[in-house]
C-alpha cells in the first residue's frame, strides 16, 4: 500500500473540489482542476509537487477550468472515460454557455470502465458511473481505500440528473450496483462538499435506498 496524501482546493464559481492526490515521492495526480489556475500551481510549487497526469470524473465545465493551462505548463495529458467525449466539446452539453463562458476541452486519453491505470506506485481502478452525465467515472485507488466521487455521489446526496445526458435511473444503477459495492471503510472524496464513506451513504444518504 503507497501512502498517498489528498489536498483539496475548493476552487472555481461554484465552488468546485480540486484534488491533489500525491505520494512520498512528490509525484502527484491533479482530480478535476476547476477554475483557479495559481491557486493551483502555487500549491503544487509550495510542496514541490511534480504533476504527472490529469483525472477528469467528468466532463462539466466547473471540473475542467485549469485543464488548457495545466497542459501547457507541465506538459502532460488529461484523461476522461471516452462516454464523455461529445459533452466536453459541446458548449451546451458541458453548461460552459450556461455559465457564461463558452468553451470546449479535448482530452488525450480516454479511459474504459474497469481500466487499471498504474500510478504515483500504486493502482487505480476506473469505475463508469453514467446518471449525472452519460460517461461520469468514479477514481478508486483500493490498496488506499479511497474513491474519488465526481458528482455522482455526495455526502448525504447524489448530483443531478436534469442536464443534458443525466438519467436518474442510470445515477441509480451506478450507485446500487457499482459504488455502493465498494467495502464501507473506503473514503469517498466528492466533486462537491466535504468527504464522507461508503458506510455512512449506505446508512444515511437517502437516494441509495430510495428513488428520485
Amino acid at each position: 500500500m503507497e501512502n498517498l496524501r489528498v489536498d483539496c482546493l475548493e476552487l472555481g464559481e461554484l465552488p468546485t473540489n480540486t484534488y491533489v492526490l500525491s505520494n512520498e515521492k512528490k509525484e502527484c495526480l491533479i482530480i478535476d482542476p476547476s477554475d483557479g489556475f495559481d491557486e493551483i500551481t502555487d500549491f503544487l510549487s509550495e510542496r514541490s509537487l511534480k504533476p504527472s497526469l490529469i483525472c477528469l470524473t467528468h466532463g462539466h465545465d466547473d471540473h475542467f477550468g485549469s485543464v488548457n493551462a495545466l497542459r501547457q505548463k507541465y506538459g502532460i495529458l488529461a484523461g476522461i472515460s471516452k462516454e464523455e467525449e461529445d459533452l466536453l466539446i459541446s458548449v451546451n452539453y458541458n453548461l460552459s454557455r450556461m455559465f457564461g463562458h463558452p468553451r470546449v476541452l479535448e482530452a488525450d486519453l480516454f479511459f474504459l470502465d474497469g481500466q487499471k491505470v498504474p500510478l504515483l506506485g500504486t493502482e487505480m481502478t476506473v469505475i463508469l458511473t453514467p446518471g449525472h452525465t452519460p460517461g461520469g467515472c468514479c477514481f478508486y485507488f483500493p490498496a488506499e481505500k479511497i474513491l474519488f466521487s465526481g458528482d455522482s455521489l455526495f455526502a448525504g446526496s447524489v448530483g443531478r440528473t436534469d442536464f443534458p445526458g443525466g438519467s436518474g435511473a442510470a445515477l441509480l444503477r451506478s450507485l446500487r450496483e457499482k459504488i455502493m459495492t465498494l467495502p464501507d471503510d473506503v473514503r469517498v472524496y466528492s466533486g462537491h462538499g466535504p468527504s464522507t464513506t461508503i458506510g455512512q451513504e449506505k446508512a444515511y444518504n437517502p437516494y441509495v435506498n430510495g428513488d428520485f
